[in-house]
């Protein structure tokens, strides 16, 4: 685990000439450097995920994690970087499980000594040291529901109490510790159940001197919708305040009483409920508080807690353990920008700016927020067109036909130079023919003669199909004839253009990077069913791909990216690979169900 877990005191090295340094000295740098850091992260961002992070379930026993970081209760940066796909069985903690039907998928920093080296000279008389510490994170399973006191209170919140705490539900309070006299507040009660808890129904009530109602006494219902899909989730209630101020007491200052029902289940009990609140005379009095408040020492609450990615619902089954349902950050661990107040930032405008890209980058846009105008300004990349200048070359060759008959046979010219020099070119072929309905002028047709079959036709060319075989290393080509019937004379003329870029562009190209992404990464389909993938590749002109399913018996893909899924469920991996590298690969994975 980390070495890395006390911030303070913050010590620096201090140089002069002739200092020895040793390891101790080094660390102290490295360290310096890092408590910096975290207790910046800690105290300007907070904890909890910043992007990604996402999971899902793949199949009824493997897990999805979605690539992504967070930062910890201690300011630590925790990285996952790449998706990962694993089975319940493989995570750590997996042998908790058994018999439980609810469990939390948990992310820590971690970090792992490598690379062991020979420690000449150590003072620790060892003779093998590791050379480096990777920084990583730890996945791992539990079966113990967070404490939620420490855990809300980290995040923020105040005045938490346990209303109810059951296996199936569990009910926490929380109330500001600050409000203003007159005005209204909200309190909150955070619910925690599983996928059979009957709806939820409670009362909560209780005698309060702060409180501004016809009874002196607070009123909190709810009755959860029987459609409710949410596990976990808060519920707010409006209260106003007295107009009173300097006042400090409990909220509620005899306890409360909370009347639950769940199903067929009712429960009643009486409660000691921490939440004692000061009354603010106005909204300057209360930041006053709150700046006195806000210390050190709350701010870095809760350094040992992880970060809460997932709440597992399960099922046990043959001896086996399979998920039934996720549900992502359940407690709200997402790092959100707010500015100093505590609520959301208002934007006051957004500015615009265009760049120009080569022709062969890929179009981008960049977005810096300026907090202290609320500004956004957007910069948008644009490629520029991709613009060729032209060679051209025209010519004519005659080709004799053969003699006898002439029905469905193949002539073919002698090799050619077509004036453009070595390099690929584009050659466009045509026939020339002697148009007798405008009086035997000659005319040039290209494609395909068929459509001028018919009465209706303004001209009669002769039934034959032309190609051209290019060499592009000797600047040279060939032409060949399709007779489909008989041709009148003894030779038919042929008209090729030729063009090619000037400008050579083969240096450019060599100096891209082949790369394939495969779109979409994650799919669920249904058994039999189909689904259309695409292969993008960036670095080459041939932007073909070529299919292939990992798994024997996990369905066929054609050509075109088109997957056909198999009978049986599971996941399944298709596999494309640049056909202008072989060597470049992507994945997709397709759960089957």
């Amino acid at each position: 685990m980390s070495k890395n877990l006390d911030l303070f005191p913050i010590e620096r090295n201090r140089y002069f000439y002739g200092k020895l340094l040793t390891v101790q000295d080094f660390d102290l740098e490295q360290r310096y450097g890092r408590q910096k850091s975290q207790l910046l992260n800690r105290l300007a961002l907070g904890a909890g995920v910043v992007c990604g992070l996402g999971v899902s379930a793949s199949d009824d026993s493997t897990l999805l994690i979605e690539s992504g970081m967070a930062l910890d209760y201690q300011g630590r940066m925790v990285v996952v970087e790449e998706p990962l796909l694993r089975k319940l069985q493989m995570i750590e903690g997996q042998e908790t499980l058994s018999g439980h039907d609810t469990a939390y998928l948990c992310l820590q920093y971690a970090e792992t000594d490598m690379e062991p080296v020979n420690a000449v000279g150590a003072d620790t008389g060892e003779s093998r040291q590791c050379n480096i510490t990777r920084e990583g994170s730890r996945l791992f399973l539990t079966t113990q529901p967070p404490e939620y006191r420490s855990l809300l209170e980290a995040n923020g919140k105040s005045n938490v109490s346990i209303l109810y705490a059951a296996q199936e539900l569990s009910l926490v309070f929380c109330a500001p510790e600050a409000v203003c006299g007159g005005e209204e507040f909200a309190v909150e009660v955070l619910i925690v159940k599983n996928e059979k808890t009957p709806p939820v129904k409670f009362r909560l009530n209780g005698e309060s001197n702060l409180v501004d109602s016809e009874d002196g006494r607070i009123h909190l219902e709810f009755a959860e919708s029987p459609e409710e899909q949410r596990r976990v989730y808060p519920v707010q209630f409006k209260l106003k305040a007295r107009q009173l101020s300097g006042a400090d007491s409990p909220l509620f200052p005899s306890g409360g009483e909370i009347d639950l029902e769940l199903g067929s289940h009712s429960y009643k009990n009486y409660l000691e409920i921490e939440s004692r609140v000061h009354l603010c005379a106005d909204r300057a009095q209360m930041e006053e508080r709150r700046q006195k408040t806000d210390s050190l020492e709350r701010r870095m609450r809760g350094q040992d807690l992880p970060i809460y990615l997932a709440k597992l619902e399960l099922i046990s089954s043959a001896g086996s353990v399979f998920l039934v349902n996720v549900t992502n950050l359940p407690f709200a661990q997402r790092l959100t920008c707010e500015d100093s107040a505590g609520g959301e930032s208002a934007l006051q405008a957004v500015t615009t700016s265009v760049r120009s890209l080569e022709y062969w980058q890929k179009p981008d846009v960049k977005a810096v927020y300026q907090k202290l105008s609320g500004t956004l300004h957007l910069d948008f990349g644009i490629p520029s067109p991709e613009q060729y200048d032209y060679a051209v070359a025209h010519g004519a060759v005659d080709i004799t036909m053969p003699g006898g008959l002439r029905v469905n046979s193949r002539v073919y010219s002698e090799e050619i130079a077509h004036g453009l020099g070595p390099g690929a070119v584009d050659v466009r072929l045509s026939i020339e023919f002697k148009d007798e309905a405008a009086q035997n002028e000659t005319a040039l047709y290209f494609g395909n003669s068929e459509v001028f079959k018919g009465k209706n036709a303004p001209a009669a060319p002769p039934w034959v199909e032309a190609a051209a075989l290019v060499y592009p290393e000797r600047g040279t080509m060939r032409i060949g004839l399709w007779l489909h019937d008989m041709v009148e004379g003894n030779r038919l003329t042929v008209h090729y253009f030729a063009q090619k870029p000037e400008r050579d562009t083969s240096r450019i190209l060599a100096s891209r990077k082949v790369s394939l992404r495969v779109t979409p990464e994650f799919s669920r389909v249904s058994c039999r069913g189909r689904l259309q993938l695409q292969g993008e590749v960036t670095g080459s002109e041939d932007r073909s791909v070529q299919w292939s399913v990992k798994e024997e018996n996990g369905g066929v893909i054609d050509r075109n990216g088109v997957y056909q899924a198999p009978e049986l469920p599971g996941t399944y991996e298709i596999t494309g690979v640049a056909s202008a590298d072989p060597s470049v690969t992507a994945s997709a994975f397709v759960i089957v169900e």
